[in-house]
């Protein structure tokens, strides 16, 4: 999980600290909890921690917070009012809510049922996930993991690149690993079935094809990769794979989807390729900014909680589509040429990504000129 510098901006306005050089106790227990990347000044943590310390304030507010576990929603009816009445599917529960915001993620079925809005765009690029304990057995090439810089990745031809991040600093012996496979870049004998196709069905056919037949250090690449995923914590890991999804914000006719008093935050609203690690920042960036807009409505009149939920929108629109559309075309420029041969940011678009909610919703560069000439090539 990256926690980039406008994801913490963000985290300490939900926490209620506000003002530069400040640190939520929220917020410090997550740093400590994760590795500094020093380019960014983000951090990188075991999606895990991220969760717990989260749930962990959550319960300290169970006062204004209740938690429902083991539901799904299942139907939306508007009262008269312009409040709604929420069923859930599997249990009797039904929640009278003034307003409803869709933070179910990338398959969001407020999203697509409730706002019938169009599906994530899938981007023909797969996932799997997992991570290994690199002091299992005796074995000394996975010892040799622990001295891995924090993030290290390995491209396997044009089709699939392998991310090992290095939490052995914080976590004794932890290493996550994330593969991405492009299914259009693979080698002919390599196809993927979402939850059957397994990294070792990948690495071995790739072995097998003629781009596997390279030099020692990719045989060695290969290698390790087999013996990673050997010795995964989940075995179920291996066979759990989505194809990354992608909201497209360029629909003018659609924009942000929201409507009434429903709108959508996060993955739900703006789901991205996870080029720079920015989706789970963006998301906090949406609570934070959203809480803002709700803090000005009076809750009694459907009418101004309706503009505020708009106006909401409007402003982060063009931020999100930005953002959406830089990452996706790093990320696709990564399987030709590797992360480290795409360009870095602009300053200033940098700049303007990690000011977060409090910068401009344009951005003062247009990224496509970064790109231009790789783009070209």
């Amino acid at each position: 999980f990256g926690l980039q510098i406008n994801g913490q901006k963000a985290l300490n306005e939900i926490a209620g600290v506000v003002g530069d050089g400040q640190s939520s106790a929220m917020l410090e227990k997550l740093k400590s909890a994760g590795l500094l990347i020093p380019s960014s000044k983000g951090y990188m943590l075991p999606w895990g921690s991220v969760r717990d310390v989260l749930l962990e304030e959550v319960k300290t507010r169970e006062d204004k917070i209740k938690i429902h576990l083991g539901v799904s929603i299942d139907t939306v009816s508007e009262k008269d009012d312009g409040s709604y009445v929420a069923t859930f599917k599997d249990d009797n529960l039904q929640i009278d809510a003034d307003l409803i915001i869709g933070a179910d993620g990338v398959h969001s079925h407020v999203r697509r049922e409730i706002l019938s809005l169009p599906k994530p765009t899938p981007s023909g690029a797969y996932v799997w996930r997992g991570s290994v304990d690199t002091n299992a057995g005796s074995n000394d090439k996975l010892k040799q993991m622990q001295e891995y810089p924090m993030g290290k990745i390995i491209k396997f031809g044009e089709g699939m690149n392998l991310a090992y991040f290095n939490f052995h600093p914080k976590v004794v012996g932890q290493t996550a690993w994330v593969i991405t496979a492009r299914a259009n870049m693979l080698p002919d004998n390599v196809t993927i079935d979402c939850g059957t196709t397994t990294p070792i069905d990948l690495i071995k056919a790739y072995m097998d094809s003629a781009d596997g037949n390279g030099d020692e250090e990719l045989k060695e690449n290969c290698e390790l990769a087999m013996l990673v995923f050997g010795n995964t914590h989940q075995p179920s890991d291996l066979t759990w794979s989505s194809e990354m999804g992608v909201v497209d914000l360029n629909q003018e006719d659609i924009g942000w989807g929201g409507k009434g008093r429903i709108t959508l935050i996060g993955d739900a609203a703006h789901a991205v390729r996870p080029a720079s690690g920015l989706g789970g920042s963006l998301a906090f960036e949406d609570a934070a900014l959203l809480a803002r807009y709700i803090a000005r409505s009076n809750t009694s009149s459907a009418t101004s909680i309706e503009e505020q939920l708009r106006a909401f929108e409007k402003i982060r629109l063009p931020r999100c589509k930005s953002i959406s559309n830089d990452q996706t075309i790093r990320a696709e420029l990564s399987y030709k040429v590797g992360f480290g041969g795409v360009p870095s940011w602009d300053p200033a678009y940098k700049e303007w990504v990690q000011e977060g909610i409090d910068s401009t919703p344009e951005p003062p560069v247009s990224e496509m000129d970064v790109l231009a000439d790789l783009l070209s090539d």
